[in-house]
């Protein structure tokens, strides 16, 4: 009794706490960045940049033609290459940006204790691999801002807690740490709250953090610049609420240019980078790979054995439930978030490589959970509303869904949950396996990527 007490008195931001011990821990003990794991596949992308820029001098990766250089291309730098000849980085540089201070701390730290200081010696990959968990932290102090904004202490707590190791979000603080979508999550945190105090009052601090945050966001992932919908359709519910909000913005029309420039600004760098290696101010480095709007994997995206979201991160059913209790209580952020995320499914979903390669659940839907975080806690706001076994039902099956997560994040980072070829015969076999099956292989489907970049289905 003196537990539950305890418990129900805790504080929403001692999430932060419990999720930086709890991290942190998982970190060291499995110690990747010893192994050179952690600077590696699209990570490599995006932080390519760093030693281009500071140590090789040459953002045109011409050092790589070098043949004593082969090897190094192919382990660290991972170029596309244009109809010229010219080599692109083939991601943006947000990601770069955001490792730069730890980049920095790292090149330190190997000029003090006489450590290889080239970009890839261990300290490198110590300093991103802590970095994801850095930028989240930050986003998760702004997630419980905003929940805050419209739910009870204890509602965001469950909430916050559900989400940070209920979904795949801890396989990237962790064994996928590195990765884009904790930075993404982050920002969109943080621009989600911005644009709720700057529609209670249009400063100009609050203009321009709006602005920059969401050059950033596109300069991370640039299909994240659709989280601008959410900041020009917060609070419509109807058709009359779209020409109450155009007049809104005539009236304001000042600050809308100043987020504009603020974005643009942000953004520049990359336009001024493609400019220096190809000539053009505006390349399209994903050669070979577009989105297939005709033929968009939605379901098999959400429920597939091979990465289904709701399969892999079954906790977040709750959200998507959260929506109709959204509806009764907040219907004009109801209409807001639907539109996105069913806008935002559409769109990821329509990708080529639908699955997004070697990942662990849905990777790609980790950027908009801080606001599915907002559907999910109305529906923990209403279950307080039930007798108390039916509460207790509802907390056992969440407890029972964060659980499994966090078995089945282990069992991906030893690879007995395969990374791109899992179906329903694979899954059931690994359901409560702690080592690798001998005889997998016979279970699994591997996709043809091939066929997949062409828009074919890839079976």
């Amino acid at each position: 009794m003196h537990l539950y007490k305890t418990i129900k008195q805790l504080n929403a931001n001692w999430v932060i706490l419990i999720t930086l011990i709890a991290i942190t821990w998982v970190n060291f003990n499995i110690v990747r960045w010893q192994k050179g794991n952690i600077i590696t596949n699209d990570v490599i992308s995006y932080y390519c940049y760093l030693p281009a820029t500071f140590y090789e001098h040459d953002l045109s990766l011409a050092f790589t033609d070098d043949s004593l250089n082969r090897e190094l291309e192919g382990r660290y730098y991972w170029p596309s290459i244009d109809a010229n000849g010219n080599k692109i980085i083939k991601v943006n540089m947000g990601m770069a940006v955001s490792y730069l201070p730890f980049f920095a701390a790292a090149h330190v730290y190997c000029k003090l204790f006489n450590e290889e200081a080239n970009g890839f010696s261990d300290p490198y990959h110590f300093a991103v691999q802590f970095s994801s968990l850095f930028y989240f932290l930050i986003g998760l102090f702004f997630l419980l801002k905003i929940l805050k904004l419209y739910f009870n202490q204890k509602v965001v707590f469950i909430t916050s807690l559900a989400i940070i190791f209920g979904t795949n979000i801890i396989y990237y603080l962790t064994n996928g740490a590195g990765m884009a979508h904790p930075v993404d999550f982050s920002l969109i945190a943080a621009f989600i709250y911005y644009t709720v105090k700057w529609h209670q009052s249009q400063t100009l601090k609050r203009t321009l953090i709006i602005g920059l945050l969401g050059g950033m966001i596109t300069l991370v992932r640039p299909i994240n610049i659709f989280i601008f919908f959410v900041f020009f359709f917060y609070n419509v519910s109807s058709f009359k609420d779209v020409s109450v909000k155009i007049k809104f913005f005539l009236k304001n029309y000042k600050h809308l240019f100043l987020i504009a420039i603020c974005g643009v600004l942000i953004y520049l760098p990359q336009l001024i980078y493609w400019k220096y290696v190809t000539g053009n101010y505006f390349v399209n480095s994903y050669m070979g790979e577009r989105f297939y709007f005709n033929n968009p994997h939605i379901i098999d995206g959400l429920f597939s054995f091979r990465k289904g979201w709701l399969v892999y991160s079954p906790i977040m059913i709750f959200s998507l439930i959260g929506f109709y209790y959204l509806r009764k209580n907040n219907k004009l952020l109801f209409v807001t978030l639907l539109l996105f995320t069913l806008f935002y499914f559409y769109i990821v979903f329509s990708w080529w490589c639908w699955w997004y390669g070697g990942s662990y659940s849905q990777r790609a839907l980790i950027d908009i959970y801080p606001l599915l975080a907002i559907p999910f806690a109305a529906f923990v706001a209403h279950i307080q509303n039930f007798n108390k076994l039916k509460r207790s039902v509802v907390y056992t099956l969440m407890v029972l869904c964060l659980l499994l997560n966090i078995f089945q994040t282990m069992q991906a980072k030893w690879n007995i949950i395969h990374y791109d070829s899992m179906t329903r015969e694979a899954y059931f076999d690994a359901l409560f396996r702690i080592t690798k099956n001998p005889e997998r292989e016979k279970f699994l489907k591997h996709p043809d990527y091939d066929k997949a970049m062409r828009g074919i289905d890839e079976y």
